[in-house]
């Protein structure tokens, strides 16, 4: 999966608030960065809907790291509006040598503004992730999930191309919640007509979070 994803120039993760979007987001960045030395990595933060968990929070890290981060201005402030950074257009520019990772605010009204740079993002190999979590009560099921997953291509103009299944419960799962959220995904991935590209799970670990594959090797 990791070989499919280090050839795109931009990867857009999407799914429900709280799906685990945003831990998908920096660890990618961060893989890529390792992968790709030669090149920049940027991960754009689109999250302007939740100001609780978003890529800005780990901006520190990631730039020492190697990874720049764009993001909205007021992100980590009690501000209501975001204002959505200019530098995102640097992204589309022929003459850097970028990779992008897009962490979009959960839901069509964060599709919404993804939408401002659809016709850009078409311009390039792309890949846009779904993310989806069995155990987050709004996508529970598996039409409300695809459901969901429509409205965010309405809204942001660009296709799911991939599934990834993130369903855990924090530090309590256990390998059994994960296996039996299989069906769940790949049902969601058919009935999108994309591939189920990872099953992962982001469990808190002294502060961090650990990866944990249950099937394939993740990023």
């Amino acid at each position: 999966m990791m070989a499919k994803l280090l050839k795109k120039k931009i990867i857009i993760i999407c799914g429900h608030y709280g799906s685990g979007k945003t831990n998908i987001a920096v660890n990618l960045a961060m893989n890529m960065r390792r992968s790709l030395s030669a090149e920049r990595i940027a991960l754009v933060d689109l999250d302007v809907v939740n100001p609780f968990f978003r890529s800005a929070d780990n901006v520190n890290e990631l730039e020492r790291f190697g990874v720049r981060c764009i993001i909205p201005q007021f992100a980590n402030t009690n501000a209501d509006a975001a204002s959505i950074p200019p530098e995102i257009y640097s992204v589309f520019d022929d003459s850097r040598d970028t990779r992008a990772i897009i962490d979009v605010g959960g839901d069509p009204a964060g599709a919404g503004v993804l939408g401002m740079f659809s016709k850009k993002i078409k311009d390039y190999n792309h890949e846009m992730i779904y993310v989806v979590n069995m155990y987050r009560p709004f996508i529970a099921d598996v039409e409300s999930a695809v459901d969901l997953a429509r409205a965010i291509e309405e809204k942001s103009r660009l296709k799911v191309t991939s599934v990834i299944n993130n369903s855990h419960i924090g530090e309590f799962t256990t390998e059994s919640d994960i296996l039996v959220t299989f069906d769940y995904a790949r049902r969601i991935s058919e009935a999108l007509g994309v591939p189920r590209i990872a099953n992962t799970a982001f469990i808190p670990a002294k502060g961090t979070h650990r990866i944990n594959n249950y099937t394939k090797k993740i990023f």
